[in-house]
Formats: structure tokens, sequence, C-alpha cells
């Protein structure tokens, strides 16, 4: 008896494994805010709240906050920030290039 042979698409494999993970990982974050100290330690290499707040919050303001943004900024001492992960999570991806990730806080 001969050994029975399959064959198998490995680039289909590939693409089902693929869009599965994204599936997961998507649903795992709608829906869901984030602090800023989350936002910091998930998406901007532990820099520090005030580097964040710099050289992401205040540098692509109006692309991050309003109507379309993931940002509400607190507006009084006390409140805070309100991240929506997953559209934070996606514009730092596609903007990573943007960011001066080696800027020094001014002293």
């Amino acid at each position: 008896m001969s050994p029975i042979e399959i064959t198998v698409d490995q680039k289909y494999v590939e693409n089902l494994v693929n869009s599965r993970i994204d599936d997961l990982l998507n649903q795992d974050l709608l829906g869901i805010t984030w602090s800023l100290d989350e936002f910091r330690k998930k998406c901007c290499g532990n820099k520090s709240r005030a580097w964040v707040a710099l050289y992401i919050f205040s540098r692509f303001n109006d692309e991050i906050t309003g109507p379309d943004g993931w940002l509400i900024r607190a507006n009084a001492r006390g409140q805070q920030n309100i991240i929506f992960a997953k559209a934070a999570k996606e514009w730092m991806e596609e903007n990573r290039q943007r960011i001066d990730w080696r800027a020094k806080l001014p002293r």
C-alpha cells in the first residue's frame, strides 16, 4: 500500500490564519477605551506622559481629536483623556513614521 499524499496551498493557509488573527485583534479592542498610561505603554514604547502629550497629542491634535478622532481630551484639571483603543492603535500603526521617536522633551 502506498502512502497518501496531500498538498496544501501554503498561501491560502497563511491568508486564512492572518485574517482570523486580524478579526480576533479587532474584536478585542472594539468598544475599549484606554487611559493615557495604557495608551503610552501599549502604543508609545512607554514614553513619558509629557512626551506623549507633546509629540503625539499636541503635534497631531487636528487629526486625532474631533468627531472622527480617537482622542477626547480632558477639559479640566482632574479629568482623564479618553482614548478609543482600536482607532488609536490603527492610527499609530499608519503614522508611526511621522512621529519623532527620538525627540527629547525641552528643558
